[in-house]
């Protein structure tokens, strides 16, 4: 009964956030109004230009680019009266009296002083240049870059990762591609310039016009965009350079991957992200403090274990 009651008084908060921000957002642009202009009457309220211009300032960088169009202006201040006069009918009926509708308000309060404080919080973690050489050093593999050429012979199991439509009966089965992936692999290992033979063999669109070249790809893929697969990578990086792999079934057919260069970044050429990862590190530490100190008890019984007392995320920095 609790679970469903706290289910309900979350839902109509969340959909508030997501209807109040992609709304607020339409209102962009400059405004020709001086900052103490009326620019919207409802009765007797009036709103000016600088109090819309607040209501935008306190979006994220992301979202007060996205709609700048008169139309999005338009759309802005017609949310901005319905709210108005909502408010005003909500008002009438005593509905900020209701249990759920409190309750609504008290986890929105809530919700909006974490996010700020989290922030806070976050923006005055320091990282200084030793700890950022130091983790580097200690994560050094999941930094390396290697720039690796590959050549993919497709099979009929995997026409449906590729969008020329082909159908799977024009291509060769598994047995077949895998023969003819291994012919190529023994001429390239015999002395076959291996761009020329992806040039000409190799069935990836993306790579096959650049001998193969698919450029320089990371240990660890921070893309969750990326078509790299971890047998794939893993292949990649067991190789020396100019070596060329063993024929690997993937996703997109049997391959063969050629190791062209291998190297580690210097700390400057990915600060940004050892910064972000040691202050997640920090950030953790400072909440299971908090915890500590504050006599944090949580019943794992009905929270579900473990998961109850998971790490919390932290704020991302503006």
């Amino acid at each position: 009964m609790i679970r469903s009651r706290y289910r309900n008084a979350i839902r109509p908060v969340c959909v508030f956030l997501y209807v109040f921000s992609v709304s607020a957002v339409l209102a962009l642009g400059q405004s020709a109004a001086s900052p103490d202009a009326v620019v919207i009457t409802v009765g007797d309220l009036k709103i000016t230009a600088a109090e819309v211009d607040k209501i935008v300032a306190t979006l994220p960088p992301q979202n007060r680019q996205y709609f700048v169009s008169p139309a999005g202006r338009a759309q802005f201040a017609d949310f901005l009266v319905r709210t108005k006069l909502f408010v005003r009918e909500a008002e009438k009926r005593h509905l900020e009296d209701r249990e759920d509708v409190k309750l609504s308000m008290k986890l929105f309060r809530e919700s909006l002083l974490s996010r700020e404080v989290e922030k806070e919080l976050v923006n005055e973690i320091k990282v200084t240049n030793e700890e950022a050489k130091q983790f580097l050093d200690a994560n050094a593999k999941s930094f390396e870059q290697a720039r690796v050429r590959r050549i993919v012979v497709r099979s009929a199991s995997t026409s449906q990762f590729y969008a020329d439509g082909k159908p799977s009966d024009q291509l060769p089965t598994d047995e077949e591609a895998k023969a003819k992936a291994e012919d190529i692999r023994k001429k390239v290992t015999e002395g076959a310039d291996f761009e020329e033979m992806a040039a000409k063999f190799s069935d990836d669109p993306m790579t096959s016009g650049k001998g193969g070249d698919l450029g320089f790809v990371r240990r660890v893929n921070q893309d969750p965009r990326s078509l790299l697969t971890p047998p794939m990578l893993d292949a990649m990086f067991g190789l020396k350079v100019g070596e060329i792999s063993q024929v690997i079934q993937t996703p997109f057919g049997f391959e063969i991957f050629k190791l062209e260069e291998r190297k580690s970044p210097k700390v400057e050429e990915v600060r940004q992200e050892v910064d972000n990862s040691i202050r997640q590190q920090k950030y953790e530490t400072l909440y299971q403090e908090m915890k500590g100190r504050s006599g944090v008890k949580i019943d794992e019984a009905y929270f579900g274990g473990s998961a109850a007392g998971g790490p919390a995320r932290p704020a991302q920095k503006n």
